[in-house]
């Protein structure tokens, strides 16, 4: 595991199971291109590719000196040597992957209300959240309630000082609610690639999150 050092960029990026590429191909190109913090998220992978998908990019993201959180699961992201883990509100307590990964991890949350954030905020052990859905994702297969500018920012000022990643099917014009809803930045998935070429849009996405000043420091 690496130390727990991470000025919050404006874009976390997210692997996807639909594009044809690998997960850990995927991150290698993205970090290519310069993005810094990036989620590695499957659905669909067995247990064993998922292990070595993660165990690859686990590698690569320490080579780069970029963070890596594995989505889900606590245990996979200690065994390929992530930064972190992302944690739905349903995979388990922010605690019990503390204790696991230790104080250097970094933890993530997904928040989809004001009820799930006060409960991320009393478990506490949380270094950033995502928050949303903005509007519908195509990587988001489950139905959510898609929560509007005045519940984010009501959501954003309770949680605060934890940094905000909005969420659900953003794309480049968006960078904008980074200062209309006062969050730290964005965290994308489909809107990286175009039809049939993983990762077309990266640079342009890489080029407007680097025009913000990183938020927050974990160390």
């Amino acid at each position: 595991m690496k130390a727990k050092t991470l000025h919050f960029p404006a874009l976390l990026a997210l692997t996807s199971d639909d594009c044809g590429v690998s997960h850990s191909q995927q991150a290698e190109i993205m970090m290519e291109v310069g993005v810094r913090f990036i989620q590695l998220r499957s659905k669909s992978l067995s247990t064993d590719r998922l292990r070595v998908e993660a165990k690859l990019t686990g590698k690569a993201a320490e080579e780069r000196g970029a963070v890596l959180v594995v989505n889900d699961c606590p245990s996979l992201a200690a065994d390929s040597r992530a930064s972190g883990v992302h944690l739905g509100m349903k995979d388990g307590l922010a605690g019990r992957a503390r204790e696991l990964l230790g104080d250097s991890a970094i933890i993530g949350r997904t928040v989809h209300s004001l009820t799930e954030a006060r409960q991320v905020k009393e478990e506490g052990n949380c270094d950033y959240v995502g928050l949303g859905p903005y509007r519908t994702s195509q990587t988001k297969r489950e139905l959510t309630p898609i929560l509007g500018h005045a519940e984010i920012i009501e959501i954003r000022s309770f949680l605060d000082p934890i940094p905000i990643y909005l969420i659900g099917g953003l794309g480049l014009s968006d960078f904008d609610l980074i200062g209309e809803l006062g969050v730290t930045g964005l965290a994308v998935c489909s809107a990286l690639s175009e039809r049939d070429a993983f990762g077309a849009n990266l640079e342009a996405f890489v080029e407007r999150a680097n025009a913000f000043v990183p938020v927050g420091v974990v160390s």
